[in-house]
């Protein structure tokens, strides 16, 4: 364990125990916080957690993660009860931008009449733009009759009365969009420019499956926040010169999060009142929403799965494990998991149903798909994974080594952002996959390189070889480390080796052995994961 992550689980230890006893029914809000978000924002502070002598200002001193996983298996037994079966109740997915199950995979194994789409917020009204002559009528007839519409239909006559009104302004006075008004959770806009397989919130699923909003549970707690507030702001009195405790960012946060956790808390706990649910489907425990659901679910002995929403490159955001099941993709988590602490009965291998688009034919020919990128298709393709301008040195090294050993052609697939990357600008030979799916993608490269994301995953199981670019992460867990020399820091030294697989029958076949070896650990089943998501379920809840 090296010293960031020894304080950085130390410091968080801290925080659990020096505010435990701010609370609201009787949980200790600290462990629905998501205290992660406050600490990676403080530059400062991560610069300190890699001092050996930051462990001065701590409390406890960890000696490895274990410590502070079985602190929340203590914390989860004291709100949960046994098991319950509820085979009358429904499946609740909760949707939001991590959980990535695909619509075909949603219409595929979830029954309509037995399932939920559970969303945040409904019907949420934004402060109109200043640029809006009419703003005040806008706002009348929003707030008065689109509050909490959600059909199609009456969106559609509502949006063409809003544009009508826009488009008489000045051009350059016109709202951007229609969500510039009204932040309305299905934006039927992008929905007809997206591929709705890809799209969870789709038309169909909101028309054929039930709905229903956290939102739309709320109450007024108003007066029991303002009193757990009060408390947090004594101990804060108590904790004067802390070097955390003390500052204006850590004050301001906690008590905006007392005030956010407990209207979610009432929200989940009157959702699972009024709605008889059998299992809860989230994305991550490390968001708070999802945190609280689990909780809140245990209390009733409601059964949570929560997915894996990417590898696990970095054990920041995977831990603490909190879910009933934490459904994964291969041995590698399974191991890692029970080496963290986690609950021996509480990790199932399934893989991901994105996943499953893998194996799906290309809908596209080679040709066809070059041609659109404007690429030579008589040059091997190689498709370089980035995160926007993280390591663009590094990513320039690679090109340079490769190409000035063979003539190949780069695509880049620029992560998050859709614009084409600034590397398309510097290499004539470097183009940008622009908005086109990774899985569209795949079937016509030769070979990807990767950072430590979950795209080297993905293009495994869809036959290709893979090299990764490993720059290291804070929490690193050495998740590609069994594909050997196909993993490599520094890039001339990778891109050499790409070189000798495009030029070294004896080393290709190498890189394939090492892929196979890899995949048999790492996603060891390859049968379709919705399958065995259903099948999880119906142990779950049988």
């Amino acid at each position: 364990m090296d010293t960031f992550i020894k304080n950085y689980w130390s410091l968080y230890m801290d925080f659990l125990e020096d505010f435990e006893e701010i609370e609201y029914k009787g949980i200790s809000l600290p462990y629905l916080c998501h205290l992660p978000s406050l600490i990676l924002k403080d530059d400062q502070l991560l610069n300190e957690l890699k001092s050996d002598d930051f462990s001065k200002n701590l409390k406890h001193q960890i000696s490895n993660q274990k410590e502070f996983q079985e602190v929340f298996n203590h914390f989860i037994k004291l709100h949960e009860n046994p098991l319950q079966t509820n085979k009358d109740g429904k499946v609740v997915i909760h949707s939001d931008k991590l959980l990535r199950i695909p619509y075909n995979s949603i219409m595929e194994y979830f029954n309509p009449s037995k399932t939920i789409i559970l969303g945040t917020k409904l019907g949420k009204v934004k402060q109109t733009p200043y640029y809006y002559k009419n703003k005040d009528k806008i706002d009348k007839y929003t707030r008065n009759n689109f509050r909490m519409r959600t059909d199609e239909k009456k969106y559609q006559k509502y949006r063409a009365k809003s544009l009508k009104e826009n488009i008489s302004q000045p051009k350059k006075l016109r709202a951007k969009s229609l969500l510039d008004v009204v932040n309305w959770n299905m934006n039927w806009e992008n929905l007809r420019k997206k591929r709705t397989e890809n799209n969870i919130n789709t038309q169909y699923i909101k028309r054929k499956m039930s709905n229903y909003y956290l939102s739309n549970y709320e109450v007024n707690v108003k007066e029991s926040i303002n009193q757990v507030q009060k408390k947090a702001i004594d101990l804060f009195d108590s904790y004067k010169g802390h070097f955390f405790y003390d500052k204006n960012e850590f004050q301001k946060w906690f008590l905006n999060m007392i005030a956010t956790v407990i209207n979610y808390v009432e929200m989940s706990e009157r959702f699972l009142e009024k709605v008889s649910v059998s299992c809860i489907i989230v994305s991550t425990t490390h968001s708070y929403i999802n945190r609280i659901l689990a909780i809140a679910a245990a209390k009733r002995g409601i059964p949570t799965i929560c997915m894996q929403h990417g590898i696990i490159s970095s054990e920041l955001g995977y831990l603490p494990k909190i879910a009933t099941i934490d459904a994964v993709y291969g041995n590698f988590e399974r191991d890692w998991y029970k080496k963290m602490g986690a609950p021996r009965n509480g990790i199932e291998i399934i893989g991901h149903p994105r996943f499953d688009q893998v194996f799906k034919p290309s809908r596209k020919s080679r040709a066809k798909f070059l041609k659109k990128l404007g690429v030579n298709p008589r040059r091997k393709a190689i498709l370089i994974a980035v995160r926007g301008d993280a390591d663009n040195n590094s990513w320039r090294q690679l090109i340079r080594t490769i190409s000035n050993n063979l003539n190949v052609n780069f695509l880049i697939k620029n992560y998050p952002s859709k614009q084409p990357h600034r590397l398309t600008k510097e290499f004539s030979n470097v183009y940008s996959t622009e908005r086109m799916d990774i899985y569209d993608i795949f079937p016509h490269v030769d070979l990807v390189v990767a950072y430590s994301s979950t795209v080297g995953l993905e293009a495994m199981l869809a036959n290709k070889e893979v090299f990764i670019l490993n720059k290291g992460v804070i929490g690193d867990t050495d998740y590609y480390q069994r594909l050997g020399s196909l993993l490599q820091k520094e890039p001339r030294i990778l891109g050499r080796y790409i070189v000798e697989y495009f030029t070294n029958s004896k080393f290709k076949k190498h890189s394939k052995k090492n892929r196979k070896i890899f995949l048999q650990y790492a996603y060891p089943d390859t049968d379709k994961s919705g399958d065995r998501l259903q099948k999880l379920i119906q142990k779950l809840t049988s």
